[in-house]
């Protein structure tokens, strides 16, 4: 009798046409999941396609695909030529459970399932990891010229209300109407003698409109504008006050009065709170409530759970911070990974870093391609200019949009080129950060630790006096394999990773 067959679903997809000329085609990479899947005694249920561009990217039928697989419980393995189709970030990865899915990745010849071994899951893991690292990379290059045009004392994004740039998208003037009611607030606040709601109110008797949509300012966002030091002619950018090329709305003067007046109106102008480590982090793992804390004659810090009295048996445990430092320091440690683990993860970097390399090249041939014609626009703009057929001002106007977009995709040319440099030190930085995992945690400060705890566990409870916890991939891989303690498999030229 014939083997009862797997259901599957299969995905594909591309994200520009750079790709399909490659063999990334999507009716190449169907008939690889079909042919796959005959061989194997494996049924395709449903289909889903994914065409992106650089442009304008998606993941429409990614996320049809979960909904899918959520309603058929039947249907747990999914098909797809590799794993760059079927992740483009850190968070895909992390929505599709491999303790419920079985992933095949044929071109790889590999399956993730939820009896692979802790080794092979690393491998999966840590490459998606590096991969996230890498586009995280991009995103951060990109950033620096950003903050370069905020560093200079220009407007990044969006300017603020009463303001407004002109077409060379630099240049900020203030708005003809916006900013007489940016004027005007001030100078009403700045006596002292109303309220922010008030405020709102006599702007609106005397004729002042917020917006066409909102006559009435939101009693919100003039505290927001009242205490943004921008209008003195600054720009706040990191935490830094940088003098802007922009014209004051409001003296200095002034602005000291306005945030003088926020004291009378009790509205003070920060709020002083003390900052605990695993504060909205627990939840109690006897009735799921959260995990509250506070301090008590300013030196103990104690947590407990939120739960009534008499219903939960946790309620009246006191658990100190202390007692959670030296469970959490434990459970870091037991991820932080020795020299053989980090030397084989290492050896892996190699064939994550011939992937990545397809995706900068279809990058910067889609930027060649989008500069080369902006260029040719622009040849056929001045030609236009010089034959008489368009006034100076549209020929500047245009010409100014065009050497600002030319300035975007050549800075973010630079930057693709650079991230194939740096992709193999930024994994070899990651790899020496989780060998030191737990040294770097010691010497966080607390913001830090925040980030760092969220990085490495998906769920806290707080379970009487005893914390329990799980780890987000691919940390639990480490944890997997401290406790097995298997030898790793040795990588040589001929050899692939177990799967």
């Amino acid at each position: 009798m014939e083997n009862q067959k797997i259901k599957a679903v299969g995905y594909a997809r591309v994200s520009s046409k750079m790709q399909e000329k490659e063999g990334y085609s999507i009716p190449a990479q169907i008939k690889l999941l079909e042919d796959y899947a005959e061989k194997n005694n494996i049924t395709i249920v449903e289909k889903f396609v994914e065409a992106e561009t650089a442009k304008q990217s998606g993941r429409k039928e990614f996320n049809n695909m979960l909904k899918f697989l959520n309603k058929h419980k039947s249907v747990t393995h999914i098909l797809v030529e590799k794993t760059d189709r079927l992740y483009r970030n850190f968070k895909d990865y992390v929505t599709i459970d491999e303790s419920v899915y079985t992933i095949h990745l044929i071109k790889e010849g590999k399956i993730i399932s939820p009896n692979s071994s802790s080794t092979a899951k690393l491998e999966h893991g840590f490459k998606v990891l590096i991969a996230k690292n890498y586009i995280d990379n991009l995103k951060e290059e990109t950033q620096k010229g950003r903050t370069q045009k905020a560093e200079e004392g220009f407007f990044i994004g969006q300017v603020p209300y009463g303001y407004m740039k002109l077409n060379d998208k630099k240049t900020t003037v203030p708005h003809p109407q916006k900013s007489l009611f940016v004027k005007r607030a001030f100078e009403l606040y700045s006596k002292g003698d109303i309220t922010l709601r008030g405020l709102r109110q006599k702007m609106y008797d005397e004729g002042y409109i917020y917006a066409p949509s909102n006559a009435k300012a939101p009693v919100a966002q003039l505290e927001y504008m009242l205490k943004n030091e921008c209008y003195t002619g600054m720009i706040k950018h990191n935490g830094k006050l940088i003098q802007g090329h922009h014209e004051p709305l409001v003296s200095k003067y002034i602005f000291r009065q306005a945030q003088q007046a926020f004291k009378k109106d009790n509205k003070p102008d920060t709020i002083q709170k003390h900052m605990f480590l695993y504060k909205g982090f627990l939840k109690c793992g006897q009735c799921g409530k959260t995990i509250t804390c506070e301090l008590v004659k300013k030196k103990h810090i104690y947590y407990h759970c939120t739960g009534d009295y008499g219903k939960c048996p946790s309620k009246s445990i006191y658990v100190t911070e202390e007692e959670l430092d030296k469970q959490f320091n434990e459970a870091i440690k037991a991820v932080t990974i020795d020299d053989s683990l980090a030397d084989y993860i290492n050896s892996l970097l190699e064939d994550t870093y011939k992937d990545m390399k397809i995706i900068t090249k279809e990058k910067s041939e889609y930027l060649r391609r989008e500069i080369g014609t902006i260029k040719t626009r622009q040849d056929k703009l001045l030609d236009m200019y010089m034959g008489g057929e368009i006034k100076k001002e549209v020929y500047e106007k245009k010409n100014a949009n065009f050497e600002s977009q030319l300035e975007n995709l050549e800075r973010e040319l630079r930057v693709n080129k650079m991230s194939d440099e740096k992709f193999i030190n930024e994994g070899q930085k990651i790899l020496e950060h989780v060998k030191r995992l737990y040294s770097l945690y010691l010497k966080q400060n607390m913001e830090e630790k925040r980030k760092m705890l969220k990085t490495i566990f998906s769920n806290a409870w707080l379970d009487g006096r005893n914390l329990r916890y799980e780890y987000n991939r691919p940390f639990c891989y480490f944890a997997e394999m401290g406790k097995s303690n298997k030898k790793l498999p040795r990588l040589d030229s001929n050899q692939q990773p177990t799967g």
